[in-house]
């Protein structure tokens, strides 16, 4: 059986793979987004590699089966039983990963025989990989070191280590001038938010990580979500700070309209009906998307005075924000919309009270202004 689409075919039934993928039981496409601390601590063998070649086509003699594989150098054996020298490789994951001849690379690999499916290809191919497309660990001469020592360090730490070590690896690696060190340190923070939320020391830490310039904007907004929650941090506060810093990019901002949407605090919902009001037609998407929750009910009257925005997209946007807050008012809002305005925006306005009157968690309490 033929484990992966051919290059030359790939282009052309694109379409078709991807609705196959998505419902074939014996699919041999993985999708997952590890951080480079599941990698090293899962991976069967983790090595530092040289690309050999291109993607390339092996074919079983018969003709029976075909794959595509990697020719590698492995240069450094990190853990695992491979051998320093040459060593063919194949792929097994969501996309190609994007190596080119010459690059360097971090590997994650798994053992062929360990899986039945590839039970046909384990004595030409011993390991293969399913770092996919995104999830390649390119080593340059400026982070290289740096990133092998990282994964050096969470192999070393093992699935088991405690709560102190992971910690220690995480800020050291949020210290870093590598953008994926700190990419994935941050999604390992989040998935112990509850440790985190319990240890002062680190909450300040990070609190003061979040407040300084160093990070990203997105870094930066990634941390607040972290701490959302956590005593003694107001992850309204900390958003609020970050909009008022100057110089912030226009992408930035709308990044940081839409994430304080998901904040249920007054400040907010008086700081993004000061967005909606000021700023241009981008924006006022952003904010009224943020507004669309049933906790930025007191800016009903602002989101519905929107609807009757010239830009189609700002009405639009308007009428589905009332839809998402769900209350009383915006009930009574999404009415007039449709009994006064032109499609589309009545008809989305029906559309989003027939929504409303099916829904059995809508809530009915009048809020105020």
């Amino acid at each position: 059986m033929q484990r992966r689409l051919l290059s030359i075919a790939r282009g052309a039934v694109a379409c078709c793979l991807a609705a196959a993928i998505a419902t074939a039981a014996s699919a041999h496409v993985v999708y997952q987004r590890k951080t480079l601390r599941e990698w090293a601590q899962q991976a069967d063998a983790v090595i530092v590699a040289e690309i050999r070649s291109p993607l390339q086509v092996w074919s079983a003699a018969d003709g029976s089966d075909h794959q595509e594989y990697f020719s590698l150098r492995v240069v450094e054996v990190i853990a695992g039983d491979v051998a320093v020298g040459a060593l063919d490789v194949f792929p097994h994951a969501e996309g190609e990963p994007g190596y080119a001849y010459g690059d360097r690379a971090l590997l994650f690999l798994d053992r062929t025989a360990a899986r039945a499916e590839f039970a046909g290809l384990a004595d030409r191919f011993p390991f293969f990989t399913t770092q996919g497309a995104g999830q390649e660990w390119e080593l340059d001469a400026s982070s290289g070191a740096e990133v092998i020592a990282a994964a050096r360090a969470w192999r070393a730490a093992g699935a088991g280590a405690g709560y102190e070590q992971r910690r220690d690896l995480l800020l050291k690696s949020l210290e870093s001038a590598h953008r994926r060190l700190r990419t994935d340190a941050i999604a390992d923070l989040s998935q112990m938010r509850t440790a985190v939320a319990a240890d002062p020391a680190l909450v300040a830490s990070l609190g003061a990580m979040i407040a300084a310039p160093r990070l990203t904007i997105p870094e930066r907004i990634a941390l607040v979500r972290v701490l959302d929650g956590a005593p003694d941090f107001s992850a309204a506060a900390a958003m609020l700070r970050l909009a008022a810093e100057p110089g912030t990019e226009p992408a930035q901002h709308i990044a940081l309209i839409r994430a304080a949407g998901a904040l249920h605090d007054a400040a907010i919902t008086a700081w993004l009906r000061e967005q909606l009001a000021a700023g241009d037609a981008d924006t006022s998407v952003a904010a009224l998307i943020a507004l669309g929750h049933p906790w930025h009910a007191a800016a009903v009257g602002d989101v519905a005075a929107a609807a009757t925005a010239a830009d189609p997209r700002v009405a639009t946007a308007a009428v589905r924000a009332l839809g998402g807050i769900g209350s009383a008012e915006a009930s009574a809002a999404l009415r007039d919309i449709a009994a006064r305005q032109a499609p589309p925006t009545s008809s989305l306005a029906r559309a989003q009270l027939r929504r409303l009157e099916t829904s059995g968690d809508r809530p009915t309490t009048v809020h105020p202004e």
